[in-house]
């Protein structure tokens, strides 16, 4: 694979990251609460303050300000862990729940508004495959010596 095949794959996914975060900033929530609020969602149980910092690539004096903007905003709240009282476990609220599931269909909606309109049947299916694809590349780990 060539470097300027790389590159142009980078670009074209980062130009669709963009037109997604376009579709989010309709609302008054930013982006990067979005991004936090999702990664909360994914985690689940396992969300907490660290692994949250870890995950999203966060300095942990930025990611308490957000932490502390989200729990005032009630969109989100911090239980104590049952085994260990030291640690924190962060969850989404109902109503933080219900705004991400409504920014996260927004979304969907949009995608498969523009897959339907500018694609074939044939290259909405192939578009699919490539996400697998993408999937693959995206949980790929391993760390290489260079």
């Amino acid at each position: 694979m060539k470097n300027a095949d790389a590159r142009r794959l980078r670009e074209q996914l980062m130009s669709l990251v963009r037109c997604l975060r376009q579709q989010a900033q309709t609302e008054a929530m930013p982006w990067a609460r979005l991004l936090l609020m999702g990664a909360i969602d994914r985690l689940g149980k396992d969300a907490t303050p660290s692994r949250l910092a870890a995950s999203e690539g966060m300095r942990s004096s930025n990611l308490a300000k957000a932490l502390r903007d989200l729990e005032e905003d009630d969109l989100i709240v911090r239980i104590p862990d049952a085994e260990d009282r030291r640690k924190v476990r962060v969850q989404l609220t109902e109503i933080g729940r219900r705004l991400l599931s409504e920014s996260r269909a927004r979304r969907e909606h949009w995608l498969v508004d523009v897959m339907q309109t500018r694609l074939t049947a044939k290259e909405r299916e192939r578009l699919i495959e490539a996400g697998h694809l993408m999937e693959r590349i995206a949980t790929f780990s391993e760390t290489r010596n260079k």
